[in-house]
């Protein structure tokens, strides 16, 4: 009988551990998995020349007449220049490569926006959780700088749209709001978790307020323009499980990833809870008599 157990129990071991390296292995596979094609503006079918030309970084474009750009060491650094790092807007080096798009969320012009915007490489699966996140990086000479640039991710294309007005969308990822935008001598990552309702093919980034619920602050320069962004590395992975909570069986609480909670037929507890305090409940007290009790003690 004794032998069987051990048998069990190494046999269970054997199991838990085969299921979490499966479970690595499958982090592992889906980490590597970035759905956005070009996604740092590397790959183009010709060297830019002017402004306007985000269409060279295919599959790149712009849903509507707002004119986006794209930037690249190749570029001659001549007026008006569109050259990495040097260019019209400012000195910024790429976040990867050589490359990245530019745009204006913001403009002297009553309401006018650029957006760029991108097919997936495959479509979103309903219900799967995925992580988004793009980098930006304000122009040296931008008057304005704004607080927050948005993905929508969207079931077929925004465009094309006849306006250069704010998309009428509300984007799933968004820098949050009175956090500015201001790092023109670096790269702020913009990211979020999005739970997909399925069918999800395109990505497009950009300001979605209008001119009166965008909430602005200075910028480091003198363009009257405006601010211009330049955005760079845009990425959607299915998001890898992170530890959270499990509550075991004895009421007890244990960090863990959700399949290893259930592995231990705990129950998981939901993304970004802790055991400090536990989500568990009271630990249940084992009943006992008085007599018990005294012979624990004497």
């Amino acid at each position: 009988m004794q032998r069987r157990s051990s048998r069990q129990a190494r046999h269970a071991r054997q199991t838990f551990l085969a299921a979490l390296i499966g479970l690595a292995a499958f982090a592992s596979a889906a980490q590597a998995v970035n759905l956005v094609p070009n996604p740092s503006f590397e790959s183009f079918t010709g060297c830019p020349t002017s402004f306007s030309q985000i269409n060279l970084a295919v599959p790149w474009d712009t849903p509507s007449l707002g004119t986006s750009d794209f930037l690249n060491a190749c570029a001659p650094n001549a007026f008006p220049s569109v050259n990495v790092p040097a260019n019209q807007q400012g000195f910024q080096s790429a976040h990867t490569g050589v490359g990245y798009a530019g745009l204006i969320p913001y403009s002297a012009a009553v309401d006018y926006r650029e957006y760029v915007s991108a097919p997936l490489n495959a479509p979103l699966a309903a219900g799967t959780p995925y992580t988004v996140q793009f980098w930006v990086s304000l122009g040296d000479s931008s008057i304005i700088a704004i607080d927050r640039l948005g993905a929508y991710l969207s079931v077929g294309p925004v465009g094309p749209v006849n306006n250069y007005f704010a998309l009428p969308y509300t984007p799933q990822i968004e820098s949050p709001a009175n956090q500015y935008l201001t790092n023109a001598t670096g790269w702020t990552l913009v990211s979020g978790t999005y739970v997909a309702s399925g069918g999800e093919d395109h990505i497009t980034i950009g300001n979605y307020h209008n001119d009166a619920s965008t909430n602005t602050t200075p910028g480091p320069g003198t363009w009257i323009g405006g601010a211009y962004y330049y955005i760079d590395d845009v990425s959607v992975e299915i998001a890898l499980p992170t530890q959270q909570a499990c509550c075991l069986s004895d009421g007890s609480c244990s960090m863990q990833f959700p399949g290893e909670c259930t592995l231990l037929k705990g129950t998981p507890a939901g993304p970004g809870t802790t055991c400090t305090p536990s989500p568990c409940g009271v630990t249940p007290v084992r009943p006992g008599t008085w007599g018990g009790i005294k012979i624990r003690y004497r």
